[in-house]
């Protein structure tokens, strides 16, 4: 690994743990030591994504990304200093896919002198939560590849899935799955018989395993639909198929701890593989409704936007709902609440004043983003390059102010990334606060209203119930329908052979 490359990863890697709220990653021991080895992973995140990537291994990646990515010329600059290979498409730039033969050609070398190659097949940004068809192109040239070295070279493919809790929100969590290798030469025999099928072969390998990586709902009508189950009956059917989590179990590092105090999100981090997962067992359990009984599912859907409607109306949140027993009015909190906002308001004031020009930078080039999946990158960069090149600024100007002291604006710098932190976290307890106040006087005022709305979330947890113990039984039944589909040719196998056996005797 260059030190360049080393040095790049450790400043993303500390810039990443302040821009998302939880990172975790799964399967790293999987990851090949050494060899020839290419990353097969989703598109979900743009730019986004080659960042996270790159910063869970510590084997060098060379990316292979598409041509018209280099028509910028600082991102020409950067791709080159880092050897990413263009791959040229006949919707980049017409007439240049010729110049594929020479980026494969690349992409060989590379893997024949045991480099890391990293490859997003679907070709271009997915939609949130799910992998789309993917193109041949990683088969091709890891088949490639072994075939110029006699299938002796040991070109292995690792699946990687990013799953993003919020692909487009500041403060949001990540879980990347890195998936058993697949060893390219157990296709050598396939490839010598005929070389489309074993491409394809290879290529559908890939994309199942990165279904089982990433989360992937078949059918976009149900995206919210999968979402909106999960935030409402999540906590329950986490505990039926898990068991209860022990949120008291809290294995963030005391730099995580002090950071995520600051920014207002000081609670333990669950395990996002258990989250992600139930996501996925929902969204098979909804792809099945929506082929056996899609009214039913219609139904279910048109349930959940009344009550979300209801909850909107009233600027109420789910969870306030589910835990709306606990919201007591007590005067000793609203003395600390307001002793707290007025005294710690100038705080608060002093960072927001200082972190606004940036901070409305980066809001402005993430609105600006056509595209959903470069939202992230573009706060992420923007943010990067504003924040510090403001503080400098800032600093610079104290500098003179005050008659060159170093103290005194080493101390101001050290300031200002506290203070922005410190105004993030007070403004959300204010609206915290708002949000149980409204709960409260509902809850004292609207007795109906929170009684239905209680009625109608206990309706629909209650028929989430009725559903999952039909889909378990429905797919029990399924599995022993191919149990008994396996087995039955066996057994008409044993009967004929006793029954010639007996013919013998």
């Amino acid at each position: 690994m260059s030190r360049l490359y080393r040095t790049l990863r450790v400043v993303l890697r500390y810039a990443v743990g302040i821009y998302f709220f939880d990172v975790q990653a799964s399967g790293q021991e999987e990851i090949p030591e050494e060899g020839p080895l290419i990353f097969a992973a989703n598109h979900p995140n743009s730019i986004m994504d080659t960042v996270l990537l790159g910063i869970h291994t510590d084997r060098q990646i060379r990316y292979m990304a598409r041509s018209g990515l280099f028509r910028n010329p600082v991102v020409r600059t950067i791709f080159n200093k880092f050897q990413v290979i263009p791959i040229f498409r006949a919707t980049d730039e017409a007439g240049d896919t010729e110049k594929n033969i020479d980026s494969f050609l690349k992409a060989y070398e590379a893997l024949e002198d045991g480099e890391c190659i990293g490859i997003f097949p679907e070709g271009k940004n997915s939609p949130d939560r799910k992998v789309q068809k993917l193109k041949t192109g990683t088969a091709r040239i890891a088949l490639a590849a072994e075939e110029r070295n006699d299938f002796e070279l040991g070109v292995k493919i690792q699946p990687v899935g990013l799953n993003f809790e919020e692909r487009d929100r500041f403060l949001s969590s990540v879980l990347i799955r890195f998936g058993e290798p697949i060893d390219v030469r157990d296709y050598a025999e396939k490839y010598g018989s005929d070389t489309r099928d074993a491409v394809r072969e290879l290529t559908d390998k890939i994309e199942s395993d990165l279904r089982a990586l990433a989360t992937h709902i078949a059918d976009d009508r149900n995206h919210q639909l999968v979402i909106d189950v999960y935030d409402i009956y999540g906590n329950e059917l986490a505990a039926q198929l898990i068991g209860d989590l022990d949120l008291n179990l809290d294995l963030r590092s005391f730099r995580h701890k002090l950071l995520d105090r600051a920014r207002a999100t000081d609670t333990a981090r669950p395990d996002l593989e258990d989250r992600f997962d139930l996501e996925q067992r929902i969204a098979q359990a909804v792809d099945f409704y929506q082929r056996t009984d899609p009214g039913l599912v219609a139904r279910i859907r048109m349930d959940i936007r009344r009550y979300r409607d209801h909850l909107r109306q009233f600027r109420l949140r789910h969870e306030l709902i589910e835990d709306g027993t606990k919201l007591t009015g007590r005067r000793l909190e609203a003395i600390k609440m307001t002793a707290y906002a007025l005294g710690l308001g100038p705080v608060a004031i002093y960072g927001f004043i200082n972190n606004a020009i940036p901070y409305l930078l980066v809001r402005t080039m993430t609105r600006r983003q056509p595209d959903e999946a470069m939202v992230a990158f573009a706060g992420f960069c923007t943010g990067l390059l504003a924040f510090p090149l403001f503080y400098f600024l800032q600093g610079w100007a104290l500098w003179t102010m005050t008659d060159h002291s170093l103290i005194t604006v080493i101390i101001y710098l050290a300031s200002l990334p506290i203070a922005g932190f410190f105004f993030l976290r007070w403004w959300r307890q204010i609206l915290a606060y708002r949000d149980r106040i409204l709960s409260r006087t509902l809850f004292r005022t609207q007795q109906n209203l929170i009684k239905t709305l209680e009625r109608e979330r206990q309706s629909l947890i209650d028929t989430f119930e009725d559903l999952k113990d039909r889909y378990i039984e429905a797919r029990r039944l399924e599995m022993q329908d191919t149990v008994d589909m396996e087995v039955s040719p066996k057994v008409q196998a044993a009967r004929d052979t006793s029954t010639a056996t007996s013919s013998e005797g």
